[in-house]
């Protein structure tokens, strides 16, 4: 999926139902790092991947993204998908 934020495109999965998990890859990673632990969380728990700002799939907003603006972005996708509790 794509959800705009402030004029850039993230790139997340949802799938699967249960409980929601949010996975965060480290710096210099993507979401694709979450690929073997998938099969095993998908089976009882709703799973979202976000690829960070610059990361993966996922466009930059120019040379600095801040862990205040990660986690504002984070936010907005968890409100989008109307998750309260992760």
């Amino acid at each position: 999926m794509i959800f705009n934020f402030k004029e850039s495109k993230i790139f997340y999965t949802l799938q699967g139902k249960g409980n929601v998990v949010v996975l965060l890859h480290g710096f210099l990673e993507n979401s694709t790092m979450w690929d073997a632990f998938l099969p095993t969380l998908l089976k009882n728990h709703r799973v979202i991947t976000i690829d960070l700002l610059g990361h993966g799939k996922s466009e930059s907003l120019g040379y600095v993204h801040t862990m205040e603006l990660m986690a504002e972005m984070v936010k907005e996708i968890l409100t989008k998908e109307k998750i309260n509790k992760a």
